[in-house]
């Protein structure tokens, strides 16, 4: 079991849902679990905006998951969420 945590910019728009929806899409083998732990709205982040920390953990049933593989379906993860939700990613 492993657990990686991004902050997502993204418009007010954009929902938890999609957040969920997205990630499920791209990672239906390994992803357990997403789940949000703080938003945050303020005038730092921009006109429209908000930040989504998001939590994702990850598990491989039938293998021990290696860095590489976990680095990997981050990379996925992120280059949807930037593409399809126009997340900009805070680490």
């Amino acid at each position: 079991l492993f657990r990686s945590d991004l902050s997502l910019v993204l418009d007010q728009s954009v929902t938890l849902q999609a957040i969920q929806r997205v990630a499920e899409q791209t990672e239906k083998a390994i992803l357990k679990n997403v789940s949000v732990f703080d938003v945050y709205v303020g005038k730092n982040l921009g006109e429209g905006k908000k930040s989504y920390s998001v939590s994702f953990i990850l598990q491989d049933e039938n293998q021990t998951l290696t860095d590489k593989v976990i680095d990997a379906t981050m990379d996925r993860l992120i280059t949807r969420f930037e593409k399809e939700l126009n997340a900009i990613i805070r680490k």
